[in-house]
């Protein structure tokens, strides 16, 4: 069992002699894009109608799950009616939008994707001399329609729409996979009205996606310059984060920019969970943002130095206007916590037996910069732990000594 008596013994040694070194591999620098401006331009979409018929007690695409990583998915009874699309509303020129088409036909073809989850592919058009990436996602009624008794001998009609995005390359629309899904849900309302979706009623917001799914992380970036780092820490810790005084647009592009730079994904879910609900029990003083001035002013901001050291490569990128590389840095951001998090873990479990890599432990967590937060991530991960339980206590007291921690975890 560790004790504080002998961890106190570990550190009368010669501090200066101890290095934590790295272990996880470095963070690569992301890629060069195009500029902001050439990327609006080639920000183009179309929206297709597709009617197609289904058997009574049919579920359609509404119960289809990804079986893995692949972008296959169960396959369809498909007639040659089910693959009749007609067009909606699109930006593209007409030879382009008809190659889209074809292509779009080809893809469901061959099976249909779980509706509302974005598949994202290279597609050859007309209009650009390279493959442009394409963001394809169906779109189902809310409701499918019940099967009477009149349905039996008959095929059901259901209407649903095929939605795409294009720009940019495969790789970097990847990054923003779950922002656009989000964005084509907030389409359903038009479509799905007491009056069938026209070009008129979509156009607007079609016209927005990159905007409004793409660009926010600029903008927010822009907003926020050195006080981004709160917004960083407060994603890591899953601090609660109050907008007031800002309009739809930009309340969203802060929500949605805290929900990027958060670990969900990266961590295991049961743990994410567990530490959601830990952070919700100790009622966390939630951090208000007010928007209503030039600047935001914020109350009750916490950062600390991780976050801090990570602003000026947010700012110098934020210069290029480039939101593809400025959500690299983010995904850099996450992925050097995450590192940082495990070697705590291994740490940790070596500190079970061992005093001089429980000095280890505290001295990493000293420098790192986000103690507090890995500290607090680690702990509720590993509750179930007793001899890990006892090492997190003891390192709980020695950072308190030392400032590390201010407040109890």
């Amino acid at each position: 069992m560790i004790s504080q008596s002998s961890f106190q013994d570990s550190l009368d040694g010669d501090e200066k002699e101890v290095e934590v070194e790295a272990e996880a591999e470095p963070v690569e620098e992301p890629p060069l894009e195009p500029s902001r401006d050439a990327q609006q331009m080639d920000a183009h979409y179309s929206l297709y109608r597709r009617q197609r018929s289904q058997q009574p007690g049919d579920s359609g695409d509404i119960g289809h799950r990804r079986t893995g990583s692949s972008d296959s998915f169960p396959k369809e009874t498909l007639s040659q009616e089910d693959l009749s699309l007609s067009l909606v509303a699109s930006n593209l020129s007409v030879e382009a939008e008809t190659e889209l088409r074809t292509f779009l036909i080809r893809r469901l073809s061959k099976g249909a994707p779980f509706a509302g989850m974005g598949t994202i592919a290279a597609v050859e058009l007309s209009i650009a001399e390279q493959p442009v990436a394409c963001y394809y996602c169906l779109l189902p009624p809310a409701e499918q329609p019940s099967a009477t008794e009149s349905d039996e001998l008959t095929k059901a009609v259901v209407t649903d729409y095929a939605l795409c995005f294009l720009g940019s390359t495969e790789k970097s629309l990847e990054l923003f996979r779950i922002e656009l899904d989000k964005y084509a849900q907030g389409l359903q309302p038009y479509l799905y009205s007491e009056a069938s979706a026209s070009e008129p009623d979509v156009q607007p917001y079609l016209s927005c996606w990159y905007e409004e799914a793409v660009l926010y992380i600029h903008r927010v970036v822009q907003l926020f310059q050195e006080k981004l780092s709160i917004l960083l820490r407060a994603a890591l810790s899953h601090t609660p984060v109050d907008i007031q005084g800002a309009d739809s647009k930009i309340k969203q592009a802060i929500e949605w920019f805290l929900c990027a730079a958060s670990l969900q994904g990266l961590m295991q879910e049961d743990s994410l969970a567990s530490l959601c609900k830990a952070m919700a029990r100790e009622q966390q003083k939630a951090i208000v943002v007010d928007c209503s001035g030039p600047t935001p002013t914020v109350t009750n901001a916490v950062s600390n130095k991780f976050c801090e050291d990570w602003i000026p490569s947010f700012l110098n990128i934020q210069e290029t206007g480039n939101p593809f590389l400025i959500r690299q840095i983010l995904e850099n951001f996450k992925l050097k916590a995450i590192q940082d998090m495990n070697s705590l873990k291994r740490y940790i479990q070596q500190a079970e037996s061992n005093n001089y890599a429980l000095f280890k432990c505290f001295v990493f967590l000293k420098n790192c910069g986000n103690g507090e937060v890995l500290l607090q991530n680690v702990k509720v991960e590993q509750a179930e732990m007793p001899e890990a339980r006892s090492v997190v206590k003891v390192l709980e007291e020695f950072l308190h000594e030392e400032g590390v921690i201010t407040c109890p975890i």
